[in-house]
């Protein structure tokens, strides 16, 4: 059985070892992980999304050719 204690300053979850698969609870705790520092961001929601472009375009343009054969380029 998952529990939760609340105290004056935490959240305290108990999980059984075995009611979730390790690599589920890792997701989990690093989706936890990139809540937390979106909390603490002070980018606002365009920003961003620029950045998120950026980032992907920058990795297509450093990827591309992986994916696309030279003929059709």
């Amino acid at each position: 059985m998952i529990t939760v204690e609340k105290t004056s300053t935490d959240l305290r979850v108990t999980i059984p070892k075995d009611a979730v698969p390790p690599e589920q609870l890792n997701a989990f705790l690093d989706w936890l992980r990139l809540e937390e520092i979106a909390q603490r961001s002070r980018l606002s929601e365009g920003q961003a999304d620029h950045l998120a472009e950026e980032a992907k375009a920058n990795w297509w343009a450093a990827n591309k050719e992986k994916f696309i054969p030279p003929a059709e380029r």
